[in-house]
């Protein structure tokens, strides 16, 4: 009697430790559900565009997870990063970081809500040349007419936010003599909105955003803020070109929380590499302009970030 009970109670010991020993190794195994995308923008802009384009084909390269893609828009990229930095650090939520973001995290005299050591950047995925954009029914065809118009008038331009890039640049003309009144909207479709409707004069956006809007006449390019011409737009001047020595860009990198176990790190960083040379993805890249030399891996984002803070700093005149 004794021995079968002996037996019996060895027996469910054993099953147990097998079905904690299963369940061990499917935890073990990344990722074992979905990843969750933040875009901290409202839909339809350049981030989202990037951030769908990625969790498209990143869930297709990972094979054992969806990754789904939710909007968090709201100061200035900010509401969204503090979503990623308040979830655990376990690799299951990634962000898209940008331009604008990145620039105010590390120039806004007020303190961030977050900071860069609370993000593992993982690889930047796409570049585009910030440009500005007049209506074709308006009075303005060239920058030549914007210069000589901010002399006597006010010339207002949309932008997504004040301390954002595109600020940045409205300021740095400003210290040119190029007067330009920046007025803020939050969402893409209301900065795009504004300027159809003549509510606006200009409007400062990445060029390959607004392609389709560019191809149908609806909106004119005046002046790309890059180092030379852009292939898709070979008439637009350049800043530079126009006595303006400044250049900037318009990037989006995917990011995730600090503290996140480096084999979960490597293993995104290096799936995010496989999007990034697929030919789905390759194909989104020149839809939308962007730069042919786009990516920057994770081992190379700290210089990166260093660089573009340099030139950031160097805009603003510090």
């Amino acid at each position: 009697m004794k021995t079968r009970i002996i037996r019996f109670f060895l027996g469910v010991l054993l099953a147990t430790a097998a079905t904690v020993g299963t369940a061990g190794s499917a935890e073990d195994q990344y990722p074992s559900r979905p990843i969750t995308l933040i875009v901290p923008w409202g839909p339809g802009g350049g981030a989202d565009q990037m951030g769908r384009a990625v969790a498209k084909v990143m869930q297709d390269t990972l094979k054992s997870a969806s990754v789904p893609v939710i909007n968090v828009p709201g100061a200035d990229g900010n509401t969204g990063m503090v979503k990623l930095i308040g979830a655990d650090a376990d690799g299951y939520t990634l962000a898209v970081l940008v331009t604008d973001t990145f620039y105010g995290n590390v120039t806004d005299k007020e303190a961030s809500p977050w900071k860069l050591s609370d993000i593992t950047p993982l690889a930047v995925m796409n570049r585009q040349p910030f440009t500005y954009f007049a209506s074709p029914n308006s009075p303005y065809k060239s920058w030549g007419d914007i210069e000589k118009a901010a002399k006597t008038r006010q010339v207002k331009i949309a932008i997504d936010g004040f301390g954002s890039a595109e600020d940045l640049l409205t300021k740095f003309l400003a210290r040119k003599g190029v007067k330009l009144t920046a007025i803020p909207f939050a969402k893409p479709g209301e900065r795009y909105a504004a300027l159809l409707g003549n509510h606006v004069d200009l409007l400062c956006e990445p060029d390959g955003n607004l392609r389709r809007y560019i191809e149908s006449g609806q909106m004119l390019p005046l002046v790309v803020f890059d180092t030379k011409r852009v292939p898709e737009m070979p008439n637009v001047p350049t800043a530079s070109e126009l006595g303006y020595k400044v250049a900037l860009s318009s990037w989006r990198a995917i990011v995730l929380k600090s503290g996140t176990d480096p084999q979960i790190t490597q293993t995104l960083s290096d799936a995010l590499a496989r999007v990034y040379k697929s030919p789905e993805y390759q194909q989104f890249l020149d839809y939308t302009w962007s730069a042919k030399d786009s990516y920057v891996s994770a081992k190379e984002m700290p210089l990166f970030f260093r660089t573009m803070q340099q030139q950031m700093q160097e805009i603003a005149g510090h």
